[in-house]
């Protein structure tokens, strides 16, 4: 049997939205200004990333897992949450597009004498290759990470192609091979290899899997780019877990058809998929047809709540 946490806590650092007025609900503890003790001043961008902590007995392990577009709104939500970096065990990035990984060298600039010292990067193996988009004869250029920026801050690259487990119970996911074949790509995102632009597979694309003891997986994603269905079925793969209690992340629908976008609702439905967490590049109208398919599922983002996963033993953490 694979191994199972306690709680599974993911923090919005930043998110496209931002709604200061919605209550507390069944996993979602919001950054009120009653938690704030102000009126609460937060950043929202297009972009995503989130503090994940694993609790498990005594032992605690927690990622940063994507860094938003700029690190000005990364920087400022992490002070305005008073989010201690040096608690941080090890930095993760889902993909190659600016979106995740533009706060990270700016983050590591103003943080890293705070941050452990061994603190290690994990990544894919196509995560430094330069990104287009491009429409007809248009071509837009989305930016290239580059890996000696990170390695000059004295924090090591690991690249991740096989599933790896980073404590016991949380896995990064690896290369995904199998994948739906109605979840295509988008034919607009371009990866440069050898002075060619070609269709981005996203083959390096990870995805943060944790096994909560007695409930399930909690899928949590970036951009989903290879199909968020085929990234949830491929994590019951991997674990070895056959329930998928939360999925969280963005499931990149946003202008894609009705066809589908009900498609995907109704796989999740299938999947008995219990809490729905749809962000940054879902859609608006993916959002509303997870909210209409699936009453009673769908829980909002907004930037600097916290989602709590936990075992049901375990107890619901204080205000």
């Amino acid at each position: 049997m694979p191994g199972a946490v306690d709680r599974v806590r993911v923090t919005t650092v930043v998110d496209n939205y931002i709604d200061n007025l919605r209550q507390d609900d069944a996993v979602a503890r919001r950054y009120s200004a009653f938690v704030a003790g102000k009126m609460p001043d937060l950043r929202a961008e297009h972009g995503l990333a989130h503090l994940v902590e694993i609790t498990r007995g005594r032992d605690r392990f927690t990622m940063a897992f994507d860094f938003g577009l700029t690190p000005d709104t990364l920087n400022h939500n992490f002070r305005e949450l008073a989010i201690d970096p040096s608690t941080i065990d090890a930095l993760g990035l889902s993909h190659g597009h600016r979106d995740h990984w533009g706060g990270l060298t700016g983050f590591l600039h103003a943080w890293r004498r705070r941050l452990r010292r061994d603190l290690p990067f994990y990544g894919g193996v196509d995560h430094f290759e330069p990104r287009w988009q491009q429409r007809g004869e248009r071509r837009v250029y989305s930016g290239r990470l580059n890996r000696d920026e990170i390695e000059r801050y004295d924090v090591p690259v690991t690249l991740v192609a096989k599933p790896t487990e980073l404590a016991e119970g949380v896995w990064l996911s690896g290369e995904m091979h199998a994948a739906e074949d109605w979840e295509t790509i988008p034919s607009n995102l371009r990866v440069e290899r050898g002075g060619e632009l070609i269709q981005d597979t996203f083959i390096g694309e990870q995805t943060l899997v944790a096994n909560v003891r007695d409930r399930g997986l909690v899928v949590i994603t970036s951009c989903s780019h290879r199909g968020i269905v085929g990234i949830c079925k491929n994590a019951v793969r991997l674990t070895g877990v056959s329930r998928v209690h939360a999925v969280m992340g963005g499931f990149h629908l946003s202008g894609l058809d009705d066809a589908r976008v009900t498609r995907v609702v109704d796989a999740f439905r299938a999947l008995d998929v219990e809490h729905m967490v749809p962000q940054h590049c879902t859609g608006i109208e993916a959002i509303a047809s997870i909210v209409h398919r699936m009453p009673g599922h769908f829980t909002a983002s907004s930037v600097g709540t916290t989602f709590d996963f936990a075992a049901p033993d375990v107890a619901a953490p204080s205000p």
